[in-house]
């Protein structure tokens, strides 16, 4: 039963992140995304981070979909990190101490990817760990009305 949750879970995350190919949006919208950071947080970081703390892989099928999750993980933050289209966005993405919060977050999502490549749940975990704390810190300095509510 956990097996069915975790497959269904992670392919949940999978299709969140892939649902909408750069082909089905109109021209604006495929060259310049009009969405918030809170956007990619809520779409893709939140379910994608859910999917690897709550991770019991049983398959190869099931590590191959956390290190899509994974890769989601460091795409999505690689665009958090020019900004999004919220208020407040763009200030934020020319911090110096958001950027490392981006890094940090990048690094978490390269550790969960080495881990589930080498099948080591105990690291997976650890990157999972990882990801926590510049999320809780960086919420905490930019959008303290969601610290602490995950």
């Amino acid at each position: 039963m956990k097996h069915l949750i975790l497959t269904a879970a992670l392919l949940g995350s999978s299709f969140a992140v892939c649902a909408v190919e750069p082909d089905d949006l109109p021209a604006s919208a495929a060259t310049e995304a009009e969405t918030t950071i809170m956007e990619m947080m809520v779409v893709t970081v939140t379910s994608a981070s859910d999917t690897l703390w709550g991770a019991d892989p049983q398959s190869d099928t099931d590590w191959l979909l956390l290190d899509d999750t994974a890769k989601s993980i460091i795409d999505v933050f690689e665009k958090i990190r020019n900004g999004g289209d919220g208020p407040n966005d763009a200030a934020w993405a020319s911090e110096a101490k958001f950027q490392e919060y981006i890094d940090e977050e990048i690094g978490a999502g390269e550790a969960a990817r080495a881990a589930i490549a080498a099948k080591d749940l105990d690291a997976l975990f650890a990157a999972g760990d990882s990801l926590y704390s510049p999320c809780e810190n960086c919420h905490i300095d930019y959008n303290p009305g969601v610290a602490g509510e995950q």
